[in-house]
């Protein structure tokens, strides 16, 4: 794999000589996700050619692979030895990279319950502007106190360097799983969210549309009969019905279809001028009074995926949320495409100029035309 790293010491100093920039790319399945015609005029660098499983240490609970890998063939692996990444990343059977992954910063239904991307980030190594290939962090918890870079490269889109590896920290697969929904409402849905938080349910991943509660829960048998328990009893306070226990087939296609955003919501637009909104708020905001419309709801109804022609960042900012336009139409162009507040982008700046001065690393990827980005 040497060459390959030498490979690509040779392509960035042509491309700082020709002042061309270069696009980092795996399998191209978040393409659309922060796009700017102004990125995609630049030489693509393949992380594919660099793939591969490092090393996995069962008993540590760490893996360290190479960024080019599918995700897949990570999560297999991690399967054979009873271990997991518990955050569902979206694309995982189109393909998406372990460098993608992390770069886009995504989370699927189960990230307000499990945490994010960066919870689970142990070190990292990139190849800076120079060349040099840089380590940060490191393959054990007391390793990484306080804040790393590592951690940084979650969500900023491959505009801080060439992430080459990662370690990750890992968790067993939980011995038990079972999938529930309720028919309800969005109110009543919103009571029996808020609940998980302050009661020890074992709740994996949550979702709402069209009137039907999913709850996912997952660990130890017991704690799983328990939780189903506390949830029909939810339940009946508020709608005088149990929870329904869905086939595991069926229960497996339901989550699949949110993780890979097969679900008909992500794709069947009102009308070809709608955007569909990744709109996020705080869990005690009662998201119905900063929309109207709820869409497709996650993360007990703190994330909700929304179709709309109008621009939605000032609204959710105001709620000390944001949203971003994840797919917007290729006629569409938003009056003011300034992707976070000045200050954050400010920051964002700074940031860049320090780790890539030249702006020779997926130039614009971060001017997201819908808000302030964040896993």
């Amino acid at each position: 794999m040497d060459n390959v790293l030498e490979h690509w010491r040779e392509r960035i100093a042509h491309a700082k000589k020709q002042h061309r920039p270069l696009r980092f790319e795996g399998a191209g399945s978040k393409n659309f996700y922060g796009k700017n015609p102004q990125a995609w005029d630049c030489t693509v660098i393949d992380t594919r050619d660099f793939s591969g499983v490092v090393s996995h240490e069962p008993t540590e609970l760490v893996v360290t692979v190479r960024a080019g890998t599918p995700w897949r063939v990570l999560a297999d692996a991690l399967a054979e030895r009873n271990q997991c990444l518990p955050f569902d990343p979206p694309f995982v059977d189109q393909g998406a990279t372990v460098g993608g992954v992390i770069n886009a910063g995504l989370t699927g239904a189960s990230r307000l319950h499990v945490g994010g991307i960066r919870d689970f980030v142990l070190g990292a190594q990139m190849m800076n502007t120079h060349g040099e290939l840089l380590s940060f962090g490191g393959q054990v918890m007391k390793n990484v106190a306080g804040y790393d870079v590592s951690r940084l490269l979650v969500g900023s889109m491959g505009t801080l360097g060439l992430l080459t590896q990662v370690s990750l920290k890992v968790v067993p697969q939980p011995a038990a799983q079972q999938t529930l929904f309720l028919n309800c409402d969005y109110a009543v849905a919103q009571i029996i969210a808020r609940k998980f938080l302050v009661h020890p349910v074992a709740i994996n991943a949550s979702a709402w549309f069209e009137n039907k509660l999913s709850v996912r829960l997952c660990g130890a048998l017991a704690a799983v009969e328990s939780s189903i328990d506390h949830l029909n009893r939810w339940a009946q306070s508020l709608t005088r019905h149990d929870f329904i226990v869905l086939d595991a087939v069926d229960a497996h296609v339901f989550w699949q279809s949110l993780n890979e955003q097969t679900h008909q919501h992500f794709n069947d637009a009102p009308s070809p001028e709608h955007t569909l909104w990744r709109a996020v708020l705080p869990t005690h905001i009662d998201g119905l009074t900063v929309h109207p419309y709820t869409g497709l709801a996650m993360w007990g109804g703190a994330l909700r995926w929304i179709w709309s022609t109008d621009d939605l960042r000032a609204v959710f900012a105001a709620a000390d949320g944001y949203a971003t336009a994840y797919r917007v139409p290729e006629h569409v162009v938003w009056a003011t495409p300034s992707s976070t507040t000045p200050a954050l982008n400010a920051l964002r700046n700074s940031v860049k100029a320090q780790f890539d001065p030249l702006d020779l690393f997926n130039p614009h990827r971060l001017d997201f035309v819908g808000g302030h980005h964040a896993p």
